[in-house]
């Protein structure tokens, strides 16, 4: 049986979430920190840590953990509050946008200057997804291909423009250099989180009109413990 290494990456509170909780993507890399996957002729040992949410420290920590444990497998989760389904993301693109992104948070920046517009990582993207399915974990994978490079910004990309979009880029451009199967996945909220923050909105509702269309909009969400058996279930489609 072959030995195989994953670093399993959860970004952690941002502003927002109320003191006592924390970002859903650090909870599943808690919960599957230390955990071996037994896939066909392959035992993977899981190594889960913590990204924080800045732009300038999110990527650094990543690069110590994969310097320092040389993985054979990386995979990055962040929370995507509108999201109700889990997704794995193949494009990044080098622009970036929001608080602390630069002097002027309203303005896109490149990530990396001179670098190309789109990068995709080298994870088996369909494969997670079908295999997220095949537990019975409701999961689509993200764009499938780049947009048009000259189109005016801002881009449509399943990322965003924000840390989660900023991570999977740069993890596709560290394959691109070292050849390590590393990428991305958008995962929901719990529904105890989104309830709170549904509630939260009605609350500060200034009109009967913003009431009425929190009231009627969906709420997405999905209980750790099913993000949890979905991240691992893609983890092992990443093993094949």
């Amino acid at each position: 049986m072959r030995s195989l290494s994953i670093l399993l990456c959860g970004y952690g509170w941002f502003a927002g979430i109320p003191d006592g909780e924390t970002n859903n993507a650090e909870l599943i890399a808690r919960a599957l920190d230390g955990e071996t996957l037994i896939h066909k002729d392959i035992c993977a040992e899981i190594r889960g840590m913590t990204m924080p949410v800045l732009w300038n420290g999110a990527f650094e920590p990543v690069q110590k953990a994969i310097d320092e444990l040389r993985p054979d497998v990386v995979l990055a989760l962040g929370t995507d509050g509108r999201a109700s389904a889990m997704r794995p993301e193949p494009f990044g693109v080098n622009w970036r946008k929001g608080r602390d992104a630069g002097d002027n948070p309203e303005v896109y920046s490149p990530i990396l200057e001179g670098d190309e517009i789109w990068l995709r990582g080298t994870l088996p993207y369909e494969a997670m997804t079908r295999a997220m399915l095949a537990v019975g974990i409701p999961a689509q994978t993200g764009a499938l291909s780049p947009a048009d490079a000259d189109a005016p910004l801002p881009f449509k990309s399943t990322t965003g423009m924000y840390l989660c979009n900023y991570m999977t880029y740069r993890l596709a451009q560290l394959s691109r250099e070292t050849g390590l199967r590393a990428g991305f996945m958008h995962v929901p909220t719990q529904p105890e989180y989104a309830c709170r923050h549904r509630e939260r909105m009605l609350d500060a509702a200034q009109t009967d009109e913003e009431r009425t269309r929190l009231l009627t909009a969906p709420l997405a969400a999905m209980p750790l413990e099913m993000m949890v058996k979905g991240t691992r279930a893609a983890l092992e489609a990443c093993l094949d």
